[in-house]
This record gives C-alpha cells, structure tokens and sequence, in this order.
C-alpha cells in the first residue's frame, strides 16, 4: 500500500508541480514526493526555530481544512502556497494529504523572505528553487487533490485500529488536560463519533475517557505539590480542575488524605523539611 501511495503522489507531482506529501492525525509526515523540500524550504528549515514555525502554520492549515471538510488553500508565512486536505477511514479522520512549496502566479519577494535571506544573489538562487505554477490553475489542482483523497478514503489507504484512535485521544488528553475538555472536543478533534471514541479508547486501555483525563490531572497534581511553589488553588486551576473544593474531593478519593496533607507528609519525609 505505501508504494501505492508513493506512486499516486509521484503523479500528482508530475502533473502539478506541488511537492506532495502524506500526513498522519498528529501530522507526521510519512510520504512525500519529491522526498526533499525545495532548497528554498530545506534552508528555511535549517534555521534555529524556524522548521516548528513552519510546522505550526501547515497545522493550522490542516484544521482549517478539517473544519471545512474540504481542501484548503493557504500561504505560508513566506508567500508560498500550500493545500491541504483531511483523510479518513470508516469515519475517522486518519491523516491529511497535502501539496505545496510552491509560487502561485507572479513570485514576490516578501519582507519575511528578505529578512531570512539579506544577501540578493543568494535569495534568488534559493528561490529559483521554487517552482511556480499557473493561478488560474490553482483552483484545478485544488480539484484534483480532492479526488485523490476522496480515492484515498473510500479505498481506506490510511487504515486506523482502535489502538491508533486510543492514542491519538490520549496525545490530545496530554496537551489540553489543564482546560475544560469534553468526549465532543476530542471526537472534534479525531472528526469521529462519540460511540467510536467511546468504544475504541476503552478497548484500546481497559478505562474510560474520563477516568483517563482525570488520572493524568492527578499525576500532573502530585508532581506540583512538591515544596510550596503553587497554592493547592493555583494547582487545581492548572490542572484542569473545575474548583479547588472538587480538586481536594478527587484528590481525596484517589489518595486517601487531602491535598495538603498529602505536601505536609511530602515535606515531612524530606530531609530538607526537618
């Protein structure tokens, strides 16, 4: 399946001139064509912080897709222009098909470009690497790229068990734990139903959704009520608590003692304490 995938991305390059690229959910890159970014993207990436830069803007791209349900054109922040487009298996979104790093219409130098490349004869080599397709085609590839993820999801290319939706819940528990999160963020954010969540997070790790988000914020608690840094108040916030009263009632049920006894015993225990 990989080489077939590789193969039809060979062929979207062919006829577009984007460079293609096939993500996952958490928007990994796990095949591309051409397997390198143009000169111009690969030195852009070489540069301290500027590689998770341009992951960031391709993300939001991809969620702005995700929200359209369809594909979605966007520039980067140096005037280059991107499409992407979700990908699902049996309703659940999978991945993300993309094309890009390229110039649509007239190339212009933007005030960012010229920022990272001051020296004019290297700029232009560099964006001599770029290829730059047609506008009024745009709209064609846009189409073309919407047939061959729909040909990508029908024929479930990217298929996904309910260990691989387990973890992506779990990744997503991880990064939004210290806010308010519901079984219809994390089913937004997989683009799949609340029964399939449900279903394939308990098969996937033998619990459910909220006994999950509310052990990661009592680990998260216990590791911050080590010395005297936060107030339990200050925590309960932080780790995504409603209040400090139903903090201490959860806390309490898991640990057998209150959050502040609970520091009282670690500061007992440490030398540094006595």
């Amino acid at each position: 399946m990989q080489s077939k995938i590789t193969s039809v991305l060979c062929d979207l390059y062919k006829i577009s001139g984007f460079r293609m690229s096939l993500h996952n959910a958490n928007f990994e890159e796990i095949a591309a064509y051409p397997a390198e970014p143009t000169a111009f993207c690969a030195y852009v990436h070489s540069l301290p912080g500027e590689f998770q830069k341009c992951l960031e803007c391709d993300r939001i791209g991809s969620r702005e897709a995700l929200a359209r349900g369809e594909a979605h054109s966007y520039r980067c922040r140096f005037g280059l222009t991107e499409v992407a487009s979700p990908l699902y298996s049996f309703g659940i979104l999978t991945g993300f098909l993309m094309m890009g790093q390229v110039t649509v219409g007239k190339a212009e130098e933007s005030a960012a470009v010229r920022k990272i490349l001051p020296e004019k004869e290297f700029r232009e080599k560099l964006l001599g690497s770029v290829p730059t397709v047609p506008e009024d085609m745009l709209a064609s590839y846009v189409k073309i790229l919407t047939i061959c993820a729909e040909h990508l999801t029908i024929s479930n290319a990217l298929d996904i068990t309910h260990q691989d939706l387990g973890a992506m819940a779990k990744n997503y528990i991880a990064q939004n734990y210290h806010r308010k999160i519901t079984l219809g963020d994390i089913c937004k954010h997989l683009a799949c139903s609340k029964s399939t969540l449900v279903n394939n997070f308990r098969k996937a790790h033998g619990t459910t959704v909220a006994a999950y988000i509310t052990e990661v914020r009592l680990k998260e608690a216990e590791k911050m009520l080590i010395g005297n840094e936060r107030t339990l108040a200050e925590i309960s916030t932080l780790c995504g608590f409603s209040d400090q009263s139903y903090f201490s009632k959860v806390f309490s049920a898991k640990m057998g003692c209150t959050p502040r006894d609970y520091r009282r015993r670690l500061q007992n225990e440490d030398p540094a304490h006595r």
